[in-house]
């Protein structure tokens, strides 16, 4: 009956993404997974449409940090499961988690942002015989290096294992349309059916010397933030692979732009600030992500895959 409680020493590092990968992956390979998900941080109902894709998961939501619940919890998991993965509180002290994994007999996995560097090793080290090891999520392109050679050995020579290095992915930085349009403060003009898909990529249609389509076609599951009154560049980008407009200046494009929009399944929302206006907000909306829809479960379960050995976590 194995535990496996995952955290971190930041918000955002990653934890709940892996805790719920890790039951999605281990529930294919075990005979039965429970998680318990402790806390209310961030343990919504924004979450909710994701926990669909953990169908052979038992999903535990414990609203308290108090250690004889989450250890009675986590007993009760046990003796039903085969493996208990624990999504911790970000609201606890650094001992709260300690007094936790020790009263439960379990593994822990420390979840560090890259960012972070080696400033997560006094706190893996915290929990002494009961660490497991440390992941580092959203490395960038260029970031491996920097951690290959010198975050992963400060590590080691702690005697912390790092278990795997886990890359930065847009889908899982990425909104929906429906979020965008919300965050910008924009209307659906059509398409409001399609508010739950991902955007990866934002574009910005203008004059160029390529053809247009030659340009858009760069981008894949894009928004495209045009003017209103430039069906040249709205019927151009509709020749690509793309989930919405954001039509600025508060200007409806025509009546055929809208037809188009409807055959190819495209969403157009409408915001009344000008294109450069919109580029500016759109800069900031990455930081509204969150682990909190279907396809981003199975690109954490797949990267979770690639980047580390799964079984040494889940036994």
């Amino acid at each position: 009956m194995g535990v496996v409680y995952v955290t971190s020493q930041n918000r955002g590092a990653g934890k709940t993404m892996v805790a719920m990968a890790l039951a999605g992956i281990a529930s294919g390979d075990q005979g039965s997974v429970s998680l318990v998900r402790i806390g209310a941080d961030g343990h919504t109902g924004s979450e909710v449409g994701i926990t669909s894709g953990l169908e052979n998961v038992r999903i535990t939501t414990l609203h308290s940090n108090e250690l004889s619940e989450v250890a009675k919890t986590v007993d009760e998991e046990s003796s039903n499961s085969s493996l208990v993965i624990v999504d911790s509180s970000s609201d606890m002290s650094i001992s709260g988690h300690v007094e936790i994994a020790k009263t439960t007999g379990s593994q822990v996995l420390v979840v560090s942002d890259f960012k972070d560097n080696d400033s997560s090793l006094a706190y893996a080290q915290k929990f002494e015989g009961n660490i497991l090891g440390i992941l580092i999520n959203c490395l960038t392109l260029y970031g491996r290096r920097e951690a290959e050679n010198k975050i992963v050995p400060s590590f080691q020579k702690a005697g912390i294992n790092v278990l795997g290095l886990i890359p930065e992915d847009r889908t899982l930085l990425s909104l929906t349309v429906g979020q965008i349009s919300e965050l910008l403060g924009a209307r659906f003009f059509t398409g409001s059916e399609y508010s739950g898909r991902l955007v990866e990529n934002f574009m910005v249609g203008g004059f160029g010397m390529d053809p247009g389509e030659f340009l858009f076609s760069t981008k894949d599951r894009k928004a495209v933030i045009v003017r209103g009154d430039r069906p040249d560049v709205q019927m151009s980008a509709l020749q690509t692979d793309m989930q919405c407009f954001i039509l600025t200046r508060g200007l409806e494009p025509i009546e055929y732009v809208k037809y188009e929009c409807e055959e190819e399944e495209v969403a157009a929302v409408i915001v009344d600030t000008n294109t450069i206006e919109t580029m500016e907000a759109v800069g900031s909306l990455q930081q509204h992500a969150r682990f909190d829809h279907l396809e981003k479960l199975d690109k954490a379960k797949e990267l979770l895959t690639d980047a580390v050995d799964v079984k040494i976590i889940t036994g």
